[in-house]
C-alpha cells in the first residue's frame, strides 16, 4: 500500500494573498525537473498570471491564494518517480490526487506545497526521511 506523502512547507495563513513565482515543469519532458532538480533552463511562472483551472473557476468569486506545488507519482518501485512542479490555487490542506495528464497510468505518491518564490525547486525527499516523519506523526 502506498503511503501518501504530504508536506506543508510553510504556513499558508501567514503568507495569504502574496503572489509567488514557481517552477513549471515535469520530469518526462525535462530531465532537470526530476528528483535531482537542476534549475537551469526550467520555466518560471508568475502564479498571478496563470488562468484558474476550469474546474475551480466557479468556486471562487476572486482569484484565490497561490502556492507552488510539487507532485510525485510512480509506477514500479525501481523506476524513478515522475515529478510535476507548478503553481496551485486555493485549498492547500489537501493534495489533488487526480492522475497526471502526461502520465495517467502512474500511482499518486504525494505532494508538497510551499509559499515563497521558486520554492518548488526542492529535491525529492528520500523515502527514509519520509518514513521517519510518518513514524513520529502516527
Amino acid at each position: 500500500m502506498l503511503t501518501h506523502i504530504f508536506m506543508h512547507m510553510s504556513s499558508s495563513s501567514s503568507l495569504a494573498g502574496l503572489a509567488v513565482s514557481c517552477y513549471e515543469c515535469d520530469s518526462v519532458n525535462d530531465l532537470n525537473c526530476g528528483s535531482e532538480f537542476r534549475a537551469e533552463d526550467i520555466a518560471k511562472t508568475d502564479c498571478d498570471s496563470v488562468e484558474l483551472p476550469e474546474e475551480i473557476r466557479d468556486i471562487y468569486m476572486q482569484k484565490p491564494d497561490t502556492a507552488c506545488l510539487i507532485k510525485y507519482y510512480r509506477d514500479l518501485p525501481d523506476n524513478p518517480p515522475f515529478v510535476r512542479r507548478s503553481c496551485t490555487f486555493g485549498d492547500f490542506s489537501v493534495c489533488d490526487e487526480q492522475p497526471d495528464p502526461v502520465m495517467p497510468h502512474l500511482s499518486f505518491l504525494g505532494c508538497q506545497f510551499c509559499h515563497t518564490d521558486l520554492c518548488n525547486g526542492a529535491a525529492l525527499i528520500s523515502s527514509s526521511i519520509v518514513g521517519l516523519l510518518l513514524l513520529f506523526i502516527t
